[in-house]
C-alpha cells in the first residue's frame, strides 16, 4: 500500500518553515524586552512576591507607600488622633500640607514604616533620579588631571564643597572642606593628625560616639592622655575636674568627697586663691618647655595645644548639646593660658538642623551626607578652620596629596591646598558628583521646616509613648533625654530612645522588641548603639561589668541583655525628613495591639 507523503514547499533548497515560528523569537524574548523596558523607564525591576529577611510580603512595581494605601490604614488610622495632632502641631507638621505628596512621589519603593533615620536617612526618588540621569549622561573621570572628564569631576568637587559651606555658614577664607568616608574618618583624621605634645590632653563627652571616643587611643600614644567630662563640667567649669584632666596637685576644698560643692564662702575664696596660683603655675611650666616664645630649636609651634570634642546631638537619645560650647573653649577656656581645639561631632544633628560656624566657629566638625539624605553612602566631610589645620601635622601621605617627592630619600613636599593635602587616593568622585542633588532636596524643603516637621513627630510619640500603662497601672515604657526639661525642643532631637517593661516593671529585652517590631514591618535599632557613656549614664555600667561581659558579649546582636542586674542597651527610634504621621500612628497601633498584648 502506497502512502501519502505530505508536500513540502521549497524556496531555494530549504523547507519552509510555519509561519508562527516567525514569532517565536520575539515570544521568548518579550519578558526580557519587558523587564528591560521597566527597569529604564518605569522605575524599576519587576520582582513579584519577593520577602524580606522577616518573611514579609515585599510587592512588586512603583505602588505608594502602604501607610497610604487606604485598604490597609483602615486597620490602624484614627482621625481622632490625627485631629489631636494636627490641632497641636499642624503649623509645624508636613511642609504646608505637601507630605502626603511628598512621600508618595518619594518613596515609592517603601511598604513598611521606616523609623532609622538616625542610622541612615531614606533617599528620595528624585535625587536617584537625577544622579542617574547625570551618569547617564555625563563622563566623569578620575580627578587631579587634564582630561574633560577629570575637569568635570573637578568642577564638581569644587561645587560640592561650595554647598556643604553655604549649609554651614562657613567662609571659604576661614574654612576648608576635606572628603572623606564619613564621620568617622573625619575624626580619625582630627586624631591622627592633631599636634600632640607631652602635655596635650583629648577631653571628650563621656556621652560621645565610639568614634570619638576612639580618638584617646592618639592622645595616649603621643600626647598626656585622655579625661572623659560629664555635661555639668562644662555648663559649671568645675575646678577640681580641670585641675585633674590638666595634672595638678591643687585640689579645692570647695568638694566633698562625692565632689558635690560645699556652701562655705570662706573655702569658696580659698579656692579661687588656689586657682590663679595654679594658672600662674600652669603658664610658667608651659612656657619653660621651649627656648623661645614661640617655636621650638626646629622651628615647630610649641604652644601645647588641647583638644575637646563632643556631639551635638546625642545618637543614642536625641540629646542636644550647647553650640555655646564651642566659644566657651576658645575665648573663656576652663583654666586660663591654656589652649584648646574644639572637634564637633555634626552627624546626627545636620539632618534636621542648620549648624551656623561663623556663630560656632569649631575649629573641626564631622558629618556623613547618608545621614542627612540618603545617597550616596561612603562620603563625608571634615570641616576645618584654616588656622587650626596649618597646625595638624600629617604624616601619611599618598596620590595627589604632594606636589613633590623622591623614592630614594625621604625628600617630600605637600600639596599646600588643606584640602588636597589631606584628601589621600582618588576620593570617590561619582558620589560626590551625585552628592549635590541631595542638598538641593533639603534646600528645597528648607531645613527649618524640617526641623519643625521632626520634632513635632517625635514630641507627639513621645507623650503618647510615655502615657502607656498596663491594666494594672505600671508604665510601659522607660525613655531616656532630656524630654522633661522646659524648652525641651531645644535641648531634644529627632530621637526616642526607650525600654520596654512588662507589667511587673521588668525590663523585657530589647532586641526581642526590635524583633517583634521588625515582623509587623517597623524598622527601628537596639542596643548600646555605639556609645557607652550613655549606656553608663542610664544603666550604671562600670568597669566591673565590662570586665564580666568580656567572657559574654559577642557584639550589639547577642541575646545578652544585663550583667550583674544592669541594663546594657535601648531601643531607638528616629525619625527623619520623610517622616509622616502615619509612621507613628502605625507604630504605636502595633505597640499596643500587637507587641503588649504578647506580656500582659
Amino acid at each position: 500500500m502506497q502512502t501519502k507523503q505530505k508536500k513540502v514547499k521549497i524556496q531555494d533548497g530549504i523547507p519552509k518553515p510555519h509561519a508562527f515560528l516567525y514569532f517565536l523569537p520575539v515570544v521568548i524574548l518579550l519578558p526580557f524586552l519587558y523587564q528591560e523596558f521597566t527597569t529604564h523607564f518605569g522605575g524599576g525591576v519587576v520582582n513579584a512576591n519577593r520577602q524580606n529577611a522577616n518573611g514579609i510580603l515585599l510587592n512588586s512595581g512603583n505602588k505608594k507607600p502602604f501607610l497610604f494605601e487606604k485598604e490597609k490604614m483602615e486597620e490602624y488610622h484614627s482621625e481622632e488622633l490625627k485631629e489631636e495632632f494636627l490641632e497641636r502641631f499642624g503649623d509645624d507638621y508636613g511642609y504646608d500640607g505637601e507630605i502626603e505628596k511628598i512621600v508618595s512621589k518619594e518613596l515609592s519603593r517603601l511598604e513598611e514604616c521606616y523609623l532609622d533615620y538616625t542610622g541612615a536617612a531614606l533617599y528620595p526618588q528624585t535625587v536617584i533620579e537625577k544622579s542617574f540621569h547625570d551618569l547617564a549622561s555625563n563622563v566623569y573621570g578620575n580627578p587631579h588631571s587634564r582630561s574633560p572628564s577629570s575637569k568635570r569631576s573637578e568642577r564638581a568637587l569644587s561645587h560640592l564643597r561650595g554647598q556643604i559651606r553655604d549649609f554651614l555658614n562657613a567662609d571659604p577664607e576661614e574654612y576648608s572642606i576635606i572628603f572623606t568616608s564619613g564621620t568617622t574618618e573625619a575624626l580619625k583624621m582630627v586624631g591622627e593628625s592633631f599636634p600632640w605634645s607631652k602635655e596635650s590632653k583629648f577631653v571628650y563627652l563621656k556621652r560621645s560616639h565610639n568614634s570619638v571616643v576612639g580618638v584617646r587611643e592618639y592622645a595616649k600614644d603621643r600626647g598626656n592622655g585622655f579625661f572623659s567630662i560629664d555635661e555639668e563640667d562644662v555648663l559649671n567649669w568645675q575646678k577640681k575636674t580641670w585641675k585633674k584632666i590638666l595634672n595638678t596637685d591643687k585640689v579645692s576644698n570647695s568638694y566633698d568627697d562625692d565632689n558635690n560643692l560645699k556652701d562655705n564662702e570662706e573655702e569658696e575664696d580659698e579656692e579661687e586663691e588656689e586657682i590663679l596660683e595654679f594658672q600662674t603655675q600652669y603658664k610658667s611650666n608651659t612656657q619653660g618647655l621651649y627656648e623661645d616664645d614661640d617655636k621650638d630649636g626646629c622651628g615647630k609651634d610649641k604652644t601645647v595645644y588641647h583638644l575637646f570634642s563632643y556631639p551635638a546631638e546625642s545618637n543614642f537619645d536625641g540629646a542636644k548639646f550647647d553650640l555655646n560650647w564651642v566659644n566657651k573653649f576658645q575665648d573663656s577656656p576652663p583654666v586660663e593660658g591654656t589652649n584648646w581645639m574644639v572637634l564637633l561631632d555634626a552627624a546626627a544633628f545636620l539632618p534636621t538642623h542648620k549648624l551656623d560656624l561663623e556663630k560656632h566657629p569649631a575649629d573641626f566638625v564631622a558629618l556623613s551626607l547618608y545621614k542627612m539624605f540618603g545617597y550616596p553612602t561612603g562620603l563625608g566631610a571634615l570641616i576645618a578652620r584654616n588656622e587650626a589645620i596649618k597646625k595638624l601635622e600629617k604624616s601619611y601621605w599618598g596620590g595627589g596629596t604632594i606636589i613633590l617627592t623622591s623614592s630614594d630619600t625621604d625628600f617630600c613636599v605637600l600639596h599646600p591646598n588643606p584640602s588636597t593635602k589631606f584628601e589621600d587616593g582618588t576620593v570617590p568622585f561619582l558620589g560626590i558628583s551625585s552628592a549635590k542633588y541631595g542638598f538641593e532636596f533639603l534646600n528645597d524643603l528648607e531645613m527649618e521646616k524640617i526641623n519643625r516637621h521632626v520634632y513635632s513627630l517625635t514630641r507627639f510619640l513621645y507623650e503618647k509613648l510615655n502615657a502607656l500603662h498596663w491594666s494594672n497601672g505600671a508604665k510601659v515604657a522607660k525613655i531616656y533625654g532630656k524630654w522633661k526639661q522646659e524648652k525641651n525642643g531645644d535641648v531634644q532631637g529627632g530621637i526616642i530612645s526607650f525600654n520596654t517593661l512588662n507589667p511587673q516593671g521588668e525590663f523585657i529585652g530589647y532586641n526581642i522588641i526590635d524583633d517583634a517590631f521588625a515582623k509587623h514591618g517597623i524598622h527601628i535599632r537596639s542596643g548600646c548603639l555605639c556609645n557607652p557613656g550613655s549606656c553608663s549614664k542610664y544603666f550604671g555600667i562600670d568597669d566591673k561589668d565590662r570586665n564580666k561581659l568580656i567572657t559574654q558579649k559577642e557584639g550589639c546582636g547577642d541575646d545578652v541583655y544585663t550583667v550583674n542586674n544592669k541594663w546594657l542597651g535601648t531601643a531607638r527610634i528616629s525619625l527623619g525628613y520623610l517622616s509622616a504621621f502615619e509612621d507613628i500612628e502605625y507604630f504605636l497601633y502595633i505597640f499596643k495591639n500587637k507587641i503588649m498584648t504578647q506580656f500582659e
